[in-house]
């Protein structure tokens, strides 16, 4: 199923960790992730989201404010495999790991891998559970096999289609979650003068014709932040957290209480067999 970064031949356990005929050897982690990233693959010495930004959005979370977001999921998911008795499933860019989790409860049968290119945030993941495949590593490389996955999921996270194309196998699915055109607008408000709608649908402009869509749905979650720190951790799970000016932060951090709505559209896309 893994393949090596490196040579891209198959992985197999070998001892404490994942070894190809080549030798080129990777060892399980003490909290049981696998890191895949090669150190002249990473943009930074920390790529993808850093420790704080992990343990914000835990925090909101876990606090049940898109219950609904990952309930849609797990429902889609488990349509679309309710003839396979063990499923592959891949999480690409799955963050601190609470979709994955859910995904896993809801389909206890499927072998799951859970991919990010962020340590602290596969950290975190591993915390959630132990019988879900975690990797560091790039979706744009993805250390999966050819034609070895039935679903793939993107939530919030970048699409590559020739990988996706490359792993999914003959009639795979991918579900995609992206922003609606009035995601979030309430914290837009608070933070920018000027405030400019998503455009809907962008996602999937560069969508290839290996690609079919099989089904376009808006969730909406309401919810209310009731203080400063909550809408700190709402903040930081967005990419408003990299640009917003340290005005803008202050004017965000006056505010007790923001009334919220997310609305999300989910995509499922399937490959042309």
């Amino acid at each position: 199923m893994l393949c090596c970064p490196v040579c891209h031949a198959p992985l197999a356990v070998s001892g404490t960790g994942m070894e190809c005929a080549s030798r080129h050897r990777f060892d399980f982690a003490r909290q049981g992730y696998l890191n895949l990233l090669l150190s002249h693959k990473m943009n930074s010495r920390q790529p993808g989201d850093n420790q704080d930004m992990v343990a914000a959005r835990t925090r909101f979370l876990d606090a049940g404010h898109y219950q609904s977001v990952s309930d849609s999921v797990a429902q889609a998911a488990t349509q679309l495999l309710t003839d396979k008795e063990s499923p592959v499933i891949l999480d690409a860019g799955c963050g601190e790991g609470y979709y994955t989790h859910q995904l896993k409860t809801a389909l206890p049968n499927a072998d799951v891998y859970a991919l990010d290119i962020s340590k602290p945030a596969i950290r975190a993941c591993c915390r959630r559970s132990r019988a879900i495949h975690w990797l560091i590593g790039s979706v744009a490389d993805l250390p999966l096999a050819d034609i070895s996955t039935d679903l793939v999921v993107s939530i919030f996270s970048r699409i590559d289609w020739e990988t996706f194309s490359r792993v999914l196998k003959p009639s795979g699915h991918l579900i995609i979650l992206a922003p609606g055109t009035n995601h979030l607008m309430s914290l837009r408000e608070a933070i920018y003068e000027e405030v400019r709608s998503y455009p809907v649908g962008k996602i999937l402009n560069s969508m290839p014709k290996t690609f079919s869509v099989i089904s376009e749905h808006t969730i909406q979650a309401d919810f209310c932040l009731n203080n400063a720190a909550k809408i700190r951790d709402l903040l930081a799970m967005t990419p408003h957290n990299w640009h917003i000016s340290a005005a803008q932060r202050q004017r965000l951090d006056a505010l007790h209480q923001l009334q919220c709505t997310a609305e999300i559209k989910r995509y499922i896309l399937q490959l042309t067999p």
